[in-house]
């Protein structure tokens, strides 16, 4: 199934649904997703190098059955 077949099914499903609490609860995942700031966020982020490191370190803390 397409993005765009998906989409319109979502928007006709909205369109019917009456009840509050999803309502509501749909409306909450919006707000949360309309305040993601991609640059805000890479900011933050730990390059590839350091995901590695961790991983690497992560991986060898385990023990593993021979």
């Amino acid at each position: 199934m397409s993005v765009v077949s998906k989409r319109s099914e979502l928007l006709k499903w909205l369109s019917s649904v009456e009840d509050e609490t999803t309502i509501n609860q749909l409306d909450n995942f919006r707000k949360q997703h309309k305040t993601f700031n991609f640059k805000k966020e890479l900011e933050t982020a730990i390059t590839a190098e350091e995901l590695k490191k961790r991983t690497t370190s992560f991986l060898k803390s385990l023990e593993w059955k021979k």
